[in-house]
Order: structure tokens, then C-alpha cells, then sequence
């Protein structure tokens, strides 16, 4: 049979959903600024014209994968809720909640790094919905099985949920997806289970003192902006207003925006080096490396948030060379943490031991960026006994959660 002979192509059933899954693939690895409609029509196998017959623009596109896969959690958490309460098993709800989220891998992703491209009104329905999504998980995971925890500690701990259960798109596990669903149910059940962390004072006030030098004031200037409105959404110009550098006084400390993004980034990497060094070299057993790798992990993540934030979100935006540098970095950190969990569990497969340390990371990473939670007493504890609590080691503090 020749070419001129050949069947056509069928098309698929469903052409909008197929767009819609090209579209979500290519918001997650490039993100939405680096996708053209151009792309998705060629990854979809149509033409731009074809395209834009079902999706108006990308913005569209991104409202409908976020809101599909959301809608695909909250339609099983529903489900869950409308059970008997006697009928429920902890470690069944926990498996189907894995699962579903497994499904809308990329949910977590797009929403917190893409969230800030959505109309106003997806925004808010999002937001609401991921508002709802953890409440519901407090209520019915937590609150049958832990009634003796605070507030503060069942808000905090149900947020660590929703991090474990849909952190995964975040890092590709090297575990294949049964064992990867078994491994995070596992390790939310421990969440569950864990004593709480005892109350530290209430957190000190900041004090509005600046530094004296100009490129680091530039730096937060940027750290801020940049969460605020996106490395897209901001000029150097923007940057340099902030703290009253206008015209080629800029110029002194960095020639582009790109270079700016670069310290930032560079400089949150720093800071986990020092804490990572201050760890090592404390006195004591191994037994106490790993848990000091993760108290100073939370510590720099809840002072140096917006670091953290632009890492997370802006770093498709670093130039390459940059952002391969700082790639290597953080797998060197990986596999620091993975050294001391195979020390302290020397029988758990390597595979498991690397899924481990991201969830913990991943943990940290997202709850840390939780407005609400700063005034909590507990927050520092517990996000420090969650991480060492799914990473499957002991915590060593007692429940004082009443």
C-alpha cells in the first residue's frame, strides 16, 4: 500500500481532552510563558486553527487542565465523605486519596507555580477548592483518628497530607506506581499517627532593619517581587524602584533581570549549604545528622521564604548554565539527606530512600509557604516532625497535643 493509499488518520474520540493533555505536559516542563498555542496544536497533531475551534486562548486551556484535575480529587474525596463513618478504614481512605491524586499528578505543579495566569474568577474557584480539599482531609482522617490534637496541629498536619499525597508531581520517583502509592499512604499514616510536636514561644517580631549594601537589598527587592507577580511580571526597573535605584545606578550590581533571578536562587542554595555544614559538624551519633539536616531545611524555609519561593516557581526562567549548576546543587543535597536515611534504615531499598527524601523536602517546601500558619507556635515542629516522619525515623519529642 502506498502513501497515497493509506487509511486516514482516525480522529480520537475526544480531540478537547487530548488538547488538554498535551497543553498540561507542556505547562509542566516548560511553563505556561514558554508554550505558544503553536506547540500544543503541533503536540496535539492539529493545526492552530483546529486549536482554537475548542479552546479560545491558553490561558483557557491552562483554566481547564487545572480545574479538570482538581475536579477529580474533589469528586473522590466527596465520595469518601458520603461513606458511614464505621464503614471507613484508614489505610483504604488513604490508598484511594493517593490514587486519585497519582492520576492528577500535575495538579500541585500548575497550580503553584501557574496558579498566577488563571482569570480571576478559576483563580478563586481553585483556591476555594484547595481551601476545601485540606479541610476535608482534617476531617476525615484526622479528626476520627487524632481528636487529641490541637487546631493549629490537625491544620497544620492536614496540609502536610495534601503535600505527600500530591507532592509527586513535583520529582520523578524512580519507583514504579504501585509501590510509589503504597510508600506515600504509608507515609501519610505516619503523619497521622506521630506525636505532636511541643509548642516553641510565640515567633519573635521582625524587625524593619535593612543592610547597608545596595546589591542585597536588590536581592530581597527581587525575592519579593518575583513571588509576588512572577520573574515574567517584573522589570529590573520594578525592582530597582522598590528600594529607590532607578536608571544606570542599577547597572552597577547587575546588567539584566536574568542575573538577579541568579542571585536569588544562588543564595537560597547557600544558605541550605551552611545549614547542611552546621549539621555534620555538630557533636553527637550519626542517629542526629538527618535531623538536623531537616530542623535547618525548615528553619531557612521559614526565614527565607521568598527564596524559597523563586527556586520553586521561577527557576525555568534562570539561564541555562545557571540553572544546571543549581540543579547539580540540589541533587548533591538529595543525596546527603538519602546518605543519613540509609543510615538510620540501612534495609529500606534505595529507591524508596530517594522517594522518601523528596516527599520530606517537598513537604517543607509547601507548607513552609503558608501564610496562615506563621503565628502557629507548632509550625516550626511540626513541619520538622513531619518531614522526619515520613521519612520513616523517629522524631523523639511527646505528645503534648492537648
Amino acid at each position: 500500500m502506498d502513501a497515497t493509499s493509506a487509511p486516514p488518520r482516525s480522529r480520537p474520540r475526544n480531540r478537547r481532552a487530548e488538547i488538554a493533555r498535551h497543553a498540561g505536559e507542556l505547562f509542566s516542563v516548560r511553563g505556561f510563558h514558554a508554550v505558544r498555542m503553536d506547540d500544543i496544536a503541533e503536540a496535539s497533531g492539529i493545526t492552530a486553527r483546529a486549536l482554537y475551534r475548542h479552546y479560545a486562548n491558553k490561558q483557557a486551556l491552562l483554566s481547564h487542565v487545572v480545574l479538570e484535575d482538581q475536579q477529580h480529587v474533589v469528586d473522590t474525596i466527596t465520595a469518601l465523605v458520603a461513606q458511614p463513618p464505621e464503614q471507613r478504614d484508614l489505610d483504604a481512605t488513604l490508598t484511594t486519596l493517593t490514587e486519585a491524586a497519582l492520576d492528577s499528578r500535575r495538579l500541585s505543579l500548575l497550580w503553584q507555580r501557574e496558579a498566577r495566569h488563571l482569570g480571576s474568577d478559576d483563580f478563586q474557584l481553585v483556591r476555594s477548592r484547595t481551601l476545601w480539599i485540606a479541610r476535608q482531609l482534617g476531617e476525615l482522617l484526622l479528626v476520627p483518628t487524632r481528636g487529641d490534637l490541637a487546631r493549629d496541629v490537625t491544620d497544620i498536619r492536614s496540609w502536610v497530607i495534601v503535600s505527600i499525597i500530591s507532592g509527586a508531581g513535583f520529582y520523578d520517583s524512580p519507583l514504579p506506581r504501585h509501590r510509589l502509592a503504597g510508600e506515600l499512604a504509608a507515609a501519610s499514616r505516619r503523619v497521622i499517627t506521630a506525636p505532636a510536636a511541643p509548642a516553641a514561644g510565640p515567633p519573635a517580631d521582625e524587625s524593619d532593619r535593612t543592610p547597608t549594601s545596595r546589591r542585597e537589598q536588590l536581592v530581597s527587592a527581587a525575592a519579593q517581587e518575583f513571588r509576588a507577580k512572577g520573574f515574567a511580571g517584573v522589570s529590573i526597573d520594578d525592582i530597582g524602584g522598590r528600594v529607590g535605584i532607578v536608571g544606570p545606578a542599577l547597572y552597577r550590581y547587575f546588567d539584566t533581570k536574568a542575573e538577579i533571578l541568579a542571585a536569588a536562587a544562588t543564595r537560597w542554595h547557600e544558605w541550605l549549604a551552611l545549614e547542611t555544614t552546621r549539621a555534620l559538624r555538630r557533636p553527637g551519633g550519626d542517629d542526629d545528622v538527618l535531623r538536623l539536616l531537616v530542623e535547618g531545611y525548615v528553619r531557612v524555609a521559614l526565614e527565607a521564604t521568598d527564596l524559597l519561593a523563586v527556586w520553586l516557581n521561577e527557576r525555568l526562567y534562570l539561564p541555562d548554565a545557571t540553572r544546571e549548576r543549581l540543579d547539580r546543587i540540589q541533587a548533591d543535597s538529595l543525596a546527603e539527606w538519602q546518605r543519613w536515611l540509609s543510615a538510620a534504615r540501612p534495609r529500606l531499598p534505595d529507591a524508596d530512600a530517594a522517594t522518601l527524601v523528596t516527599t520530606a523536602k517537598t513537604i517543607i517546601d509547601d507548607c513552609a509557604r503558608i501564610p496562615h500558619f506563621r503565628p502557629y507556635p507548632t509550625v516550626a515542629g511540626e513541619l520538622a516532625g513531619a518531614a522526619l516522619t515520613a521519612l520513616g525515623v523517629p522524631v523523639g519529642h511527646g505528645d503534648t497535643g492537648t
